[in-house]
């Protein structure tokens, strides 16, 4: 009789991050001397607010990976805390671009790649640009011929074109892209983007304006739609980071407004929105470490290895767990099989192993045995398979058949029934590989082939060895 045992081994936590964008707008027009536009509002892509913070040197090294944060605001770094990162978010940190890896509290976190030179200064400047496309939309009320429409959103009263988040509207990049489609007596030409301050948009003052101009006689109850910036974020005007007076979780609103001119630059339609952005929504999940592996006996009715089994180890006693071979004939092949199965989520996959604590041995004992067979020519080892197809090259061995694993050790029909002795460890030899994988797997399973024959000098007796087969995760 033949125990069969196995153990699963390792095991390590996951962190799976995820990001949840919250995004939401909305408009409350409000009265003007002129008419107002109808349901004017901007959706946002993402109303993600950006991030500027400082680099708190203390704790904080150039050549590590760990950067930690200024808890106090100073306008206008005035985010103080990791609320709104989440890992693979894109930084600049000092003048380097950098990814960030992981979340360790709410004023540390981790980056890729490790901080270069002058990045880790105190009070090294911490920018995540939030760059959402604009799709502002209305309805007209007054047919205007030949006119333009402008929208505009609200900028940063001291530095509102730098290429950084800013703490009071949004910053105008390098460059903005603007565009509307034409519909009914609307044809539009290319937009146009002008940062805040520059010519024609210096009132009000403090907006970025965004201007589609077209020709036509306009019309009433026309919805009108103006996309600014790109799905990309290329040429697309950067959100602003946390505010002053911001407190977490509450969002920070800004008033936009929309115009329609006449052909004179007269605005004769406006009403004003608001914008409402706030911090992403980080939503962490762990997903425990699994392995399992289970050894499935196989009856007389399926083949292994090409060949139809001499004995059943689905059934019986011990079953599945036992290779009763049972009365041998002289110089006769015996042949059984088991089903090994393996399921993990171990990221690097896994590996089975097998050895044998001995050779099969008269009643457990080490002598007289049956002798670990040694093929037709060769001869075989545990490491080395050779061609067994001669039953008067006696012994006990094993092949292997894939059923579903990602790699195996070898198999039967690489030959004419090629096998393997058992590594044995009365003998000092490793373990051997039997089949694994280098990613997750889901019931993995491959058939262990048993085959034993003697010889007539072989003495009589009871013999039995136990095969220890070991599934290991990979974490």
């Amino acid at each position: 009789m033949r125990n069969i045992l196995f153990s699963p081994t390792k095991i390590l936590v996951v962190l799976g991050t995820f990001s949840l964008v919250l995004a939401f707008s909305f408009a409350r027009p409000s009265k003007l001397d002129s008419a107002n536009l109808i349901q004017v509002k901007d959706t946002l892509q993402s109303s993600r607010l950006s991030i500027n913070a400082r680099v708190d040197a203390t704790g904080t090294t150039a050549g590590g990976s760990k950067v930690k944060l200024k808890t106090s605001a100073s306008a206008p770094a005035n985010t103080i805390s990791t609320a709104n990162l989440g890992i693979g978010t894109s930084l600049t940190i000092g003048t380097g671009a950098y990814v960030v890896s992981g979340i360790i509290d709410a004023d540390e976190f981790s980056v890729t790649p490790v901080l270069a030179a002058g990045d880790a200064d105190d009070d090294d400047v911490i920018y995540f640009k939030s760059k959402p496309r604009h799709v502002v939309t209305f309805i007209t009320t007054t047919a205007i011929p030949d006119g333009y429409f402008r929208v505009l959103l609200p900028a940063d009263a001291t530095n509102p074109n730098d290429q950084a988040p800013d703490d009071e509207g949004f910053d105008f990049n390098s460059g903005v892209d603007v565009l509307s489609s034409d519909i009914g007596n609307y044809d539009f030409v290319t937009g146009v983007a002008t940062a805040s301050g520059g010519s024609g948009c210096t009132s009000p003052a403090n907006y970025h304006c965004f201007e589609v101009h077209y020709s036509g006689n306009g019309g009433i109850g026309t919805t009108i739609t103006i996309t600014i910036g790109n799905t990309s974020g290329t040429n697309t005007p950067i959100a602003p980071a946390t505010g002053t007076a911001h407190t977490e979780a509450t969002a920070d609103t800004y008033n936009f407004q929309v115009k329609n001119y006449n052909s004179s630059d007269t605005a004769i339609d406006s009403s004003t929105g608001k914008i409402a952005l706030i911090e992403n929504v980080r939503v962490t999940a762990t997903v425990e470490p699994s392995i399992s592996f289970s050894i499935a006996g196989i009856g007389t009715g399926t083949s292994v290895c090409g060949v139809s089994p001499s004995i059943d180890t689905s059934s019986g006693t011990n079953a599945p767990l036992a290779v009763p071979f049972g009365s041998l004939t002289l110089n006769t092949f015996k042949t059984a099989g088991h089903n090994l199965i393996v399921s993990t989520n171990a990221a690097n996959g896994y590996v089975v192993t097998a050895a044998e604590n001995d050779q099969l041995g008269k009643d457990g004992a080490t002598t007289p045995n049956i002798v670990d067979t040694p093929c037709d020519s060769g001869p075989c080892t545990h490491l080395a398979a050779q061609d067994w197809t001669t039953a008067t090259n006696n012994g006990f061995g094993y092949s292997l058949q894939n059923i579903d694993a990602a790699s195996i050790a070898f198999q039967y029909s690489d030959g004419s029934w090629n096998a393997k002795q058992f590594a044995d460890l009365s003998a000092s030899e490793a373990p051997q590989t039997l089949f694994n994988s280098s990613t997750v797997a889901n019931a993995e399973n491959a058939y262990v082939c048993y085959r034993i024959s003697v010889g007539a000098t072989q003495q009589a007796g009871d013999y039995e060895n136990q095969i220890t087969y070991t599934a290991t995760g990979t974490f």
